[in-house]
């Protein structure tokens, strides 16, 4: 009878104790998961797509994984995400990680999982979350008093400060993080710390301050025999003597770099790179094209676009340096080619990243509609929401094929554009120009040349596929278009900018590339053909709430040149220009008008263009 009574009791016990020992197990994670979540992480940096799928695996593998492993297998996963570069892959993962060790109170890995989100939203440019995440990884490490995390969370505020330039605030930042890492056995992050700090003494011009660190870190590195790391300081050593002027010591690491990676049979662009760099303020072209060349291969093959549009960008220059201006083209084709993959890349990455916010957002909506529901007639609820959506997939796909026939005009019209802007014989001719001046043997003026004209061309691809672009900007493009015309014509016309003073043109908006045509008719219709040296005159003034603009030529005037050739509307874009303003819908184009201008004698002096734009 009382083995009876007790029985109840017995059982309840049992109950609690499997409950508690159940509760523990869920927050401990177990050796054998741990090690080979480990060993699957060491290959993480070499190829983090790989180590992403064996974390899948060993998720899809492991049929009893607690709460624990679960978010130490998902906080990998979001590293892993990070080190590939997906950063939005990165976010999600370590939001959904942050939320689990929340649960299973665990401030350290919270803290860990705040400081990579931080670090990926500052590379999509997000600093003030990237500055909120980083804050409350601080505050926590302060909180359990964790020297490791707090040295952290201050070398993240490092970085976001850097980025933002101001490199006062982040030497502090990462001052205080060397000091938290005094007498620390975690090397690697020391030698990263002194690295940091050898980084903002570079841009302070500090560089014997910044060596000092770099050797630092280096005889660190060497004692620790990482070999990944010696390579990585040889090359910031480096680079800092190329700033310092100090030639012949950056030549020196640099090739330490190369011949270190060679033999640790490590494939690293960033050596020659370097070397190029040096090779071409040496004016060495030859040896400077073959290391960007060596450098492009390896960026290619590692698919770091930012990279090779820089190296390309190098060797255009030092193709138009050699005169060989077929590469030239060839290396700009290829160079724009990659730019616009990651314009198309990035633009793709920030939809899905906003239809991943959107989806969030459309789940919490739905619950409290689901309440609303409950709480009304459901079948008239979902009637009239069938409707509704009924109603906007209609409006959408009406919207839509407006928006891809908009979209088709607008690309048939910045094609045209373009072409109407970057006219070969123009092209050609400046290059021709320009390859005189060089062997006249003035290679100042020749490199001036070189950079204005790079800076046109980047500017008309840049400029023709935005909708505005700054007063400045556009004005900036039509100096330098102008400056390169000059140049052409070896100085036959001057020029006048007039923009009146009360018009901020920092903030005023324009449609692209409007001038460049009238500039263009002014010179080789006018100017061109006049004898003795010609004025170009271009003028922007405020009228009431509009912007005037006046391009006026003291040349030969069109009915002259009429006479010896036919002029074709189209040939100098004034269609397109007309076009561009019907498209904004402001009737700007009826203030369009042309004048010919005649002197006392009624003999033809010049053309007149004027034309009015409503951005005020």
């Amino acid at each position: 009878m009382y083995h009876l009574l007790n029985l109840p009791r017995f059982i309840v016990v049992l109950v609690i104790f499997v409950t508690l020992n159940s509760c523990q197990k869920n927050t401990e994670v177990r050796p054998v998961f741990e090690n080979r979540l480990l060993k699957i992480d060491s290959i993480s940096y070499a190829d983090p797509k790989k180590a992403i799928k064996g974390i899948d695996s060993l998720i899809a593998g492991t049929e009893d994984m607690n709460m624990a492993e679960n978010a130490l297998a998902l906080f990998y996963k979001g590293e892993d995400y990070y080190k590939n570069d997906q950063y939005f892959d990165a976010i999600q993962v370590h939001k959904r990680t942050y939320e689990l060790f929340n649960q299973l109170g665990d401030q350290y890995n919270k803290g860990r999982c705040l400081i990579t989100l931080s670090a990926a939203h500052i590379h999509l440019k997000d600093y003030e979350i990237a500055q909120e995440y980083v804050l409350e990884a601080l505050h926590i490490a302060q909180l359990i008093q964790n020297t490791r995390l707090e040295a952290k969370a201050n070398n993240q505020l490092f970085r976001l400060h850097y980025i933002l330039k101001d490199y006062k605030k982040a030497l502090g930042y990462i001052q205080k993080s060397d000091s938290l890492f005094i007498g620390s056995v975690d090397t690697t992050s020391v030698i990263a710390v002194k690295g940091n700090i050898a980084t903002i003494y570079v841009q302070l011009k500090d560089y014997n301050r910044a060596l000092k660190y770099f050797s630092e870190a280096l005889a660190l590195s060497q004692n620790s025999k990482d070999a990944r790391t010696v390579v990585s300081l040889l090359n910031n050593i480096g680079y800092t003597y190329i700033e310092a002027g100090d030639y012949e010591s950056a030549e020196k690491f640099l090739r330490g770099s190369v011949k270190l990676n060679k033999s640790i049979n490590t494939i690293n662009a960033s050596p020659y790179k370097g070397l190029g760099n040096l090779y071409l303020l040496l004016k060495e072209t030859d040896a400077a094209k073959r290391n960007y060349q060596e450098a492009l291969k390896i960026y290619e093959l590692k698919e770091n676009h930012k990279e090779v549009i820089e190296i390309r960008d190098k060797l255009i220059s030092i193709y138009i340096i050699l005169g060989d201006y077929h590469k030239a083209l060839a290396e700009q084709v290829a160079r724009d080619s990659i730019q616009k993959m990651v314009n198309i890349k990035e633009k793709e990455q920030l939809l899905s990243f906003a239809n991943v916010k959107y989806e969030v957002k459309e789940q919490a909506s739905e619950l409290i509609h689901q309440k609303q529901i409950n709480r009304t007639n459901r079948l008239l609820f979902v009637s009239a929401i069938v409707s509704l959506v009924l109603l906007l997939i209609a409006l959408g796909f009406f919207f839509y094929n407006m928006r891809l026939r908009s979209a088709h005009k607008a690309s048939e019209l910045e094609q045209r554009l373009l072409r109407a802007q970057m006219n070969p014989h123009f092209i050609f001719n400046t290059l021709a120009a320009i390859q005189n001046i060089t062997l006249e043997g003035n290679p100042i003026k020749s490199s001036n040349y070189i950079a204005k004209f790079s800076k046109l061309i980047r500017q008309n691809f840049d400029y023709v596929r935005k909708e505005k672009i700054g007063l400045n900007k556009e004005m900036e493009m039509i100096i330098n278009y102008i400056e390169t015309q000059k140049l052409r014509f070896n100085d036959k016309f001057s020029y006048t900018i007039d923009i009146a003073p009360e018009i901020d043109s920092h903030k005023i908006m324009v449609p692209p590339m409007l001038l460049q045509p009238f500039v263009e008719n002014s010179i080789e219709y006018g100017l061109k053909h006049k004898e003795g040296k010609g004025n170009l005159n271009v003028q922007v003034s405020k009228e009431s709430r509009s912007l005037k603009f006046v391009i006026e030529d003291d040349g030969v005037g069109r009915s002259v040149m009429a006479r010896q050739i036919k002029i074709s509307e189209d040939l100098h874009a004034t269609d397109i220009f007309k076009e561009r303003l019907k498209r904004r819908g402001k009737g700007e184009e009826k203030s369009f008008e042309i004048e010919d201008l005649f002197d006392s004698s009624g003999v033809p002096a010049g053309t007149r263009v004027i034309f009015k734009l409503q951005v005020l």
